[in-house]
């Protein structure tokens, strides 16, 4: 059973796995070769656990997304005040 705890936390760090540098370096990451090796553990590893795990390209976007709305808003807000 303690074999089977640091599993547990698993989840949890997923979250924290995307860097900057990953983000700056996404061609790599994102290349056809790197999500094919990905999507293997990512099937094994929910076979084995049944935790599902985003693939991080899509965690990628995500961020970028959010990071520019956060952009826009603060410009905006920027812009209004101005007026």
């Amino acid at each position: 059973m303690l074999k089977l705890m640091p599993l547990l936390f698993f989840p949890f760090l997923v979250s924290c796995s995307v860097s900057e540098e990953m983000i700056e370096n996404k061609e790599l990451y994102c290349s056809g070769i790197y999500q094919g090796i990905r999507a293997v553990g990512r099937v094994a590893t929910e076979v084995t656990t049944g935790v599902s795990i985003p693939d991080v390209c899509d965690t990628i976007d995500e961020i970028v997304e959010e990071e520019r709305g956060e952009e826009e808003e603060s410009a905006d807000g920027a812009l209004d005040k101005s007026d």
